[in-house]
């Protein structure tokens, strides 16, 4: 991605065929390896988590969320 995120960002990433949003709770890595930590929780997330979790993915997976 080539803007950065910011922690605490709403984002939207991969879940299986569809996208969830999460908010970003933390970032580690060098720029090209960067790990992105996306906070899921039910009142964003919707269906798919239960309580909140959290999950990690390469910078390129996130992509910050569009305003509705």
């Amino acid at each position: 991605m080539s803007d950065t995120l910011d922690i605490g960002e709403t984002v939207m990433i991969p879940w299986g065929l569809d996208e969830v949003r999460g908010t970003v709770a933390e970032m580690y890595g060098p720029i090209g390896l960067r790990r992105i930590v996306v906070a899921l929780c039910p009142e964003l997330s919707s269906h798919v988590v239960d309580e909140p979790t959290t999950v990690t993915l390469p910078e390129d997976s996130v992509r910050r969320a569009v305003a509705a």
